[in-house]
């Protein structure tokens, strides 16, 4: 795998004035306070300085370096897809199996449910929780949620 490493970096410019100008009810007032100044200029100021211009060597490895990334997203994209169809097509001949050799319990899996997850569960994420297991856990139906 290319190892690519970053070569632009966002770069802003904001004109450096004294006062900022603050509308209220329809008129312009003048900030005194500088950190009401600052603020202002930081949030509402729009970049003056004009785009990076460059040159056809810089513009040709960017559009490169672009490509590339996008060719990496879309085969990780593409392989994630293949994974989760090998999972689809798994579960749909369990499935067919299972209605093969047991109808009552293909009945009692293919049951739909009122609610899917259990709403006060953890939800689930790629990484593992703090607390791998919550032992004295209960619903609220139960007991006291912990």
């Amino acid at each position: 795998m290319l190892c690519f490493r970053r070569v632009f970096r966002p770069f802003y410019c904001f004109s450096l004035k004294k006062t900022a100008f603050l509308r209220h009810n329809s008129s312009i007032q003048k900030t005194i306070d500088s950190k009401t100044d600052l603020l202002l200029r930081i949030l509402y100021e729009s970049p003056v300085c004009p785009p990076i211009e460059f040159s056809e060597e810089e513009l040709e490895r960017h559009e490169v370096i672009h490509r590339a990334w996008q060719i990496h997203k879309r085969i990780k994209r593409e392989e994630l897809d293949k994974q989760l169809e090998k999972q689809y097509n798994k579960m749909k001949r369990a499935c067919i199996e299972l209605e093969r050799t047991d109808k009552r319990l293909f009945k009692a899996a293919m049951k739909k449910k009122k609610y899917y997850f259990p709403v006060e569960m953890r939800i689930p994420t790629e990484t593992p929780p703090v607390e791998i297991w919550k032992y004295n856990w209960a619903t609220c139906s139960e007991g006291s949620k912990t």
